[in-house]
């Protein structure tokens, strides 16, 4: 049975020890980061089974990332830690899609329990993108539980990038970087745009998402949320 993973957010170095070797300690997979920095490529990486976040991590504010979060991983239960517990914090957190509000300094009995009771290890894996869920460690792209194309590498690997970006123009610089980096080639050009063709047949069947280009500049993966100008 594989580990309940846990993705850990707090700047106060001390905490962040005490609680990841207790959570260790208590059978569970922890990721501990001081920071908000890559936030959602950690999220789509790892797809915790759990997220306990600080609010006050350096400057930023932790509940802000909670919409990102969920945007990669609907699914995923969020918790919210901090010792700032004014009604207006407790009330954005839950509104933006926190679990609950737990108050420093706390238990650790009770973070376990929490934990415990909300995490879910058996969740189906992957990102999703519309009717789509793409399992880009196994280069699968389903529907539900049906497989509808087993992607190349490089197919797996710029549908993931879009979707992880989703309403965002990302530029053919970009994708080029990730995708072939130091050995991008004047033929790279031509595979990008095969590549984008694949892709926009493999998703045609969900209306509600369409991968648009931008002239000139790259690819944008439009989502129900948005409609194109």
């Amino acid at each position: 049975m594989s580990k309940i993973k846990v993705l850990f957010v707090d700047d106060d170095l001390a905490l962040g020890s005490i609680v990841t070797l207790a959570l260790e300690d208590a059978g569970y997979e922890v990721h501990y980061q001081t920071s908000l920095a890559g936030i959602r490529t950690v999220t789509a990486e790892m797809q915790p089974d759990i997220v306990v976040l600080d609010v006050e991590i350096g400057m930023k504010n932790g509940i802000d990332a909670i919409p990102e979060l969920k945007q990669i991983a609907p699914e995923v239960p969020v918790l919210v830690v901090s010792s700032h517990v004014e009604s207006d914090n407790v009330v954005k957190a839950l509104e933006v899609g926190a679990l609950t509000y737990l108050k420093k300094p706390f238990e650790m009995t009770e973070l376990l329990a929490y934990i415990q009771r909300f995490a879910h290890p058996y969740r189906p894996k992957g990102t999703e993108i519309g009717m789509f869920r793409l399992k880009a460690d196994e280069n699968l792209l389903l529907k539900g539980d049906e497989k509808v194309r087993k992607l190349s590498l490089l197919e797996s690997k710029l549908l993931k990038m879009l979707a992880q970006n989703p309403n965002r123009v990302i530029t053919r610089e970009e994708i080029a970087q990730e995708l072939w980096g130091e050995y991008t080639t004047e033929s790279s050009e031509q595979s990008l745009n095969n590549y984008i063709a694949r892709i926009r047949k493999y998703l045609a069947d969900d209306r509600r998402i369409e991968l648009v280009t931008i002239p000139r500049i790259g690819y944008k993966l439009i989502t129900d949320g948005e409609q194109q100008e």
